[in-house]
């Protein structure tokens, strides 16, 4: 009986009762049908309240029915001269738990509340032997009903509250839970100060009257069943701790720390909950001498490390941290002093497993991070008297600090984890400089195990990290002076050499004048060594040493602090050390490392004036405290370097000129950095008289043609360099012009495009990939250079052939993104036209490529076209974002089908980027769906491929406005099983489905369609129910897969993809060639002799191409009867790809046929230059 009142008060607890309904009625519904007893005497218990209430002509609301039931249970109780029937007791008891929840908020006064409880407890009192459901059911009435109280009135409330205290740590489980959330839910709705008080005390008296035992328990490591009241007393009090007085926490507290001891106990997990829990919620102030006292208890335990359970050993280990910053924010010096006790107990868990080292160590870091300061432990620096002594304590405290690591170095067998290295890295770090003065044995243990695995350096990486903290911090002149390179004269032996690629990865902030008065000495000192052994490996060995000393160059340039004073002298070493072809990848990479990282504080436009340092080590950015330059310093780093450029920039320049291909990329760089920092007119001088030389150009303004003479006398020949050695001299002055664009100023750059212009017109494919990428950073480093030179520079391009090469191509493309973006943003009908041009060959590209990175270039071209108008683009409808949209849209009312579907695929492009496109251009779905009903193949398959794009990206509030329009056009292809049409329209109809639901669909649906779409309803359903284990609709799964074939279509070009025996393929350039334009003047489009649509080429380039007005048009009648009439439901059809094409009977000018369904933007004619 007990068990089937308790699941009673379960079910009703799982489905509360509606308070606006009555609720002897609802107990009926829900247990009318039931044989359970207790269901039975539950619901005649509440018939007969219901009675009662009807009798005297009552509401039959909870108040009411509250009424009806307490004076029940007084009459019962107070009319029985014997123990009272249990069954009943329960029932009434049932029915009031489940009333009570249902009362509005004051609907008993606190009069006839505080009644109420003391009659429930006389109930509770009386009958001892009531059992467990009707206890529950008791306690749970006593909860509710000591809210309706006065809370403000410690009285009104005090029995109550004694009792439910009482019944929070009963034996029973269901009663003491019960007890448990009644308890707290009173706690919660306490806010008189007064009672909060009384509260507190008669929690802290419970406590304390189970102290005695809990102190005995607390040295036991098992618990035996008789001592269980003292865990429930300790969740009471774990419960309750947030809503206790400041005092009694403050008391609590002192209470919990006689519980710590040194080994884990029964009650060690809820006294470290509690702990937790005080140190949350009460204030600061109010326990500060209490957590001194707790970190002593916490620390003892803590140091036990693995004798502990680990997750005990760990929650104390954060409270020891939390206990730390609560003595900090209390304003008092005791944190000083704890601190080394903190930082050593949890050092002592460093060594332990990886989870708990690694929990410790983030722990240590964050202490070290928050409580060691370096500024105020600085030597030398002016402290008042009272403030000295402060600054003493936290001296004294950081060396117990640094010994409790250096113990911890010492104390480990062979390496030490990474833990431990991170710590101490952290400290390396927060301290410094000083850290030369803290950390000088911790740094020399880490040399002697360094030196001692100097053998085996496989495992030393996290070793090294930490000695590379401790050069970053001291500095690599204080470093040497601890852990001095050196050689011993006698026998050559090398001390401490391991040290080398350490500074060459941490240096920064260094100086320069060292590394010209220590680290160059020291490296010439192991040459002349070098020269003084007998042994050949030993001399190797000093060389190869000397080499890495002077390899780093580039750390000492990382952020030096003298640049003004020694870069003059480092220049004139410089200009020495390009002698030795070893030393040449260093010397440019730390000329681009001066330069950079003073033009990038000079480039910030926030104005803080600081930046990271350049990336000569990748792990450097990870650190902080890395010195920062000033926009001033800045300054005067950049004007030291520029007085020194000339005499580098000549010899980077000659050297570059003599290195092999594959030395010259860095050169290059280096080149280019200095070129952006010295004077335009030295850049144009050293330019020119490099195309003197090699007799590019004459003493004039004049470039000379080079020509070939394959007749010439062996004189002439001797005279004269041969084309090839001609050709590879242009590419190497072309290269080098490239890198001298971004400093150069308008003399420079004209120069320098005369070159490319006159390189373009030769054949040599790799000089003309050094041309192409020249002109590309001409345009996007200098703007005014594409207004200026326009004109010439789209014929220029236009008017050549497009390169084969990929990278060529690239490069070609960055000048047409920077043209096509000038052009859309100009409002001139002729720059208009030529974007045209430009926009022809791309769609070609992307449709007719057979090589997938050339239809990647032409995507990616797109793509960066579209976003830059994109940012920049106003919200107007004539806005050069949309002007690109409104040329693509032109493709589609005229011109073959070819050209056709390559504009849909462009716009599938742009509508996967950006969505918004249907906002800003509403004519775009309408025109691109109307296309559906015509009748070629090749624009159906790229119109579908589009539709399911929108549908995939689109969101299902937008997508809502476009269902009747896609569902109209889409749906008649539906029949068409050839070409995949069925399955695409299957596809975008599962996709709507699940976007804008099936109630949607399905009404905008035609009549002789509605069965298609029924059969993909129940495909989905019989696929769902099939597979109970899947988790994903079958329309998501679709969705996917048509998501990810849009994504290879779109990285293939969006080209038709071909069958597997090749026959669309070759079908498709037959259709081609029946159909070229017949106007090539307006669109400058033909077919390539490969069968492939391809721009016509100018000069040279169009010799030979038959004229398109010469070819005949054909008929094409052979089974076009088929499609006349647009795509029949019902029966499928056997449809001749011959006939995909043959509604373009000529080539036409795209926009020149305008479709009344669309609104296109009209193409311009543009014809030739005569």
């Amino acid at each position: 009986m007990d068990e089937e009142h308790h699941q009673d008060l379960d079910a009703e607890a799982i489905e509360p009762f509606n308070d606006g309904a009555d609720i002897c009625q609802q107990l009926m519904d829900r247990y009318a049908k039931s044989s359970a007893s207790q269901h039975r005497h539950l619901l005649a218990t509440a018939a007969a309240m219901r009675s009662i209430l009807a009798a005297e002509s009552l509401p039959l609301t909870p108040p009411a029915y509250f009424a009806a039931t307490i004076s029940a249970i007084d009459e019962m109780s107070s009319s029985a001269s014997q123990n009272l029937d249990p069954t009943g007791v329960a029932a009434l008891l049932s029915f009031l738990a489940m009333v009570l929840p249902l009362m509005p908020p004051r609907s008993v006064s606190s009069g006839k509340a505080g009644e109420a409880v003391s009659m429930l407890i006389e109930l509770l009192e009386r009958e001892e032997g009531l059992a467990m459901s009707s206890v529950r059911a008791l306690i749970k009435c006593l909860g509710v009903l000591v809210g309706f109280c006065d809370l403000e009135n410690w009285g009104s409330i005090k029995l109550g509250l004694e009792t439910l205290l009482k019944f929070s740590v009963d034996r029973r489980p269901k009663v003491r839970k019960c007890s448990q959330d009644c308890l707290e839910s009173v706690f919660k709705s306490l806010h008189s100060r007064a009672v909060i008080k009384e509260v507190s005390k008669l929690v802290l008296s419970k406590l304390k009257g189970y102290m005695p035992l809990a102190v005995e328990l607390s040295s036991r490591t098992k618990n035996g069943p008789k001592n269980l009241e003292v865990l429930h007393m300790l969740n009471v009090v774990k419960l309750t701790v947030p809503f206790l007085s400041a005092k009694v926490s403050s008391k609590l507290l002192s209470e919990m720390n006689k519980l710590v001891g040194s080994r884990f106990s029964a009650l060690t997990r809820h006294v470290l909950q509690i702990i937790e829990a005080l140190f949350k919620t009460s204030r600061v102030n109010a326990i500060v001498s209490e957590t001194g006292e707790a970190i002593a208890s916490l620390a003892s335990f803590v140091s036990k490390g693995d004798k502990n359970p680990l997750d005990t050993v760990m929650s104390a280990a954060t409270l020891l941290k939390s206990s730390v910053f609560i003595l900090h924010t209390g304003e008092s010096t005791l944190w000083i002093n704890n601190l080394p006790l903190v930082c050593g107990s949890v050092a002592g868990l460093l060594t332990s497993e990886a989870s708990t080292a690694a929990h410790a160590s983030g722990i240590l870091q964050e202490l070290i991070s928050q409580f060691v300061d370096q500024r105020s432990l600085l030597v030398g620096e002016s402290q008042c008297s009272e403030d000295g002594g402060h600054e003493t304590m936290k001296a004294s405290a950081l060396i117990s600090i640094c010994t409790i690591f250096e113990d911890a170095l010492s104390t480990c067998k062979g390496l030490p984890n990474e833990h431990l290295l991170d710590v101490i890295s952290a400290l390396f770090l927060k301290l410094g400089g000083i850290s030369y003065i803290y950390m000088k044995s911790i740094l020399l243990n880490l040399a002697n195990l360094m030196t001692l695995a100097s053998g085996d350096k496989s495992n030393t990486d996290h070793l090294q990290k930490c000695i590379g903290t401790a050069v970053i911090a001291m500095g690599p002149e204080r470093i040497l002076e601890l852990l001095p390179i050196s050689l011993n004269a006698s026998d050559f032996t090398c001390l401490n050499i391991w040290l080398i690629p350490i500074l060459k990865n941490y240096v920064v902030g260094a100086s320069l004048g060292y590394y010209l008065e220590h680290i160059m000495p020291l490296a010439k000192s192991f040459c002349r060594a070098s020269t003084k052994v007998k042994k050949s490996i030993t001399s190797q060995d000093l060389q190869a040493h000397a080499r890495d000393l002077l390899g780093l160059l580039p750390a000492f340039c990382n952020l030096p602090t003298d640049i003004c004073q020694k870069f003059g002298s480092l220049a004139e070493v410089l200009v020495t050390f390009l002698k030795d072809s070893l030393m040449h990848e260093n010397i440019a990479v730390a000329l681009q490392v001066l330069v950079n990282q003073n033009k990038r504080v000079l480039d910030q436009k926030d104005g803080g004036g600081e930046t990271n340092s350049y990336d000569v080590n990748e792990m450097l950015p990870k650190f902080e405290h890395i010195p920062t330059y000033s926009k001033k310093t800045a300054t005067r780093n950049i004007r030291a370097l520029t007085s020194c450029s000339a005499e580098l920039l000549q010899a980077l320049t000659d050297l570059f000129l003599d290195s092999p291909p594959g030395k010259r990329s860095y050169l290059k760089d280096a080149i280019g950095c200095l070129a952006s920092v010295t004077d335009s007119s030295i850049s144009k001088k050293i330019f020119e008289s490099l195309l003197e030389k090699f007799q590019f150009k004459d003493g004039g303004d004049e470039f000379g043609k080079v020509e070939s003479h394959t007749d010439a006398s062996s004189g002439e020949e001797q005279r004269n360099l041969s084309t090839r050695e001609k050709d590879a001299q242009r590419c190497v002055i072309m290269e080098l012009a490239s890198s001298l664009v971004k400093g150069a100023k308008e003399d420079l750059i004209n120069l320098i495009y005369t070159f490319a212009k006159d390189t373009l017109q030769n054949d040599d494919e790799v000089a003309n990939r050094e041309a192409y990428h020249a002109l590309s950073r001409i345009l996007e480093e200098h703007t005014w250079f594409c207004s200026s030179q326009f004109a010439e520079l789209i014929d220029l391009i236009l008017g050549l052939r497009s390169p084969v090469d990929i990278h060529s191509l690239k490069s070609r493309f960055a000048c047409f993104q920077t043209l096509m973006i000038h052009t859309l943003k100009v409002d001139s009908e002729v720059e208009n036209s030529k974007s045209f041009l430009i926009l022809n060959e791309i769609i070609v590209m992307l449709k007719d490529a057979k090589d997938e990175a050339v239809r990647e270039a032409a995507y990616d071209i797109l793509h960066k076209i579209s976003v830059r108008l994109r940012d920049t683009s106003c919200v107007s409808s004539d806005g050069p974002y949309q002007k690109l949209i409104n040329m693509i849209m032109g493709y589609l009312s005229g011109g073959s089908p070819h050209i056709k579907s390559g504009a849909v695929s462009v716009l599938s492009v742009l509508m996967y980027k950006d969505t918004d496109i249907c906002l800003s251009m509403p004519d775009l779905v309408p025109s691109l769906l109307s296309l559906l009903q015509g009748k070629a193949l090749e624009v159906i398959k790229a119109v579908l491929g589009f539709v399911k794009v929108l549908v995939s990206c689109l969101q299902a509030r937008r997508l809502q406005n476009l269902l009747p329009d896609i569902i109209n056009a889409v749906l008649p292809w539906s029949p068409v099983s050839r070409h995949h049409f069925k399955s695409k329209v299957t596809i975008i109809m599962e996709i709507l489905l699940r976007k804008c639901g099936t109630a949607a669909v399905q009404l905008v649906t035609p009549d002789k369609y509605k069965n298609f779409v029924k059969g993909i309803l129940e495909s989905r359903h019989n696929k769902k129910s099939s597979n109970e284990i899947a988790t994903t609709d079958i329309d998501t799964s679709h969705e996917d897969s048509s998501t990810k074939r849009m994504e290879d279509r779109k990285r293939k070009g969006f080209g038709m993809r071909p069958e597997k025996n090749g026959s669309m393929e070759n079908r498709t350039r037959k259709r081609a060639k029946k159909h070229m334009p017949s106007n090539p003047r307006t669109n400058e489009l033909h077919m390539s002799s490969g069968g492939g649509l391809k721009r016509a080429g100018r000069g040279r380039q169009s010799d030979g191409v038959k004229s398109v007005k010469d070819q005949p048009e054909r008929s094409g009648k052979t089974n076009k009867e088929n499609y006349n009439k647009g795509p029949k439901s019902g029966r499928k059809r056997k449809i001749d790809e011959t006939n995909m094409s043959k509604d373009a009977a000529g080539r036409q000018r795209p926009g020149t046929n305008s479709d009344k369904s669309t609104k296109l933007f009209k193409h311009k004619k543009v014809g030739r230059k005569q």
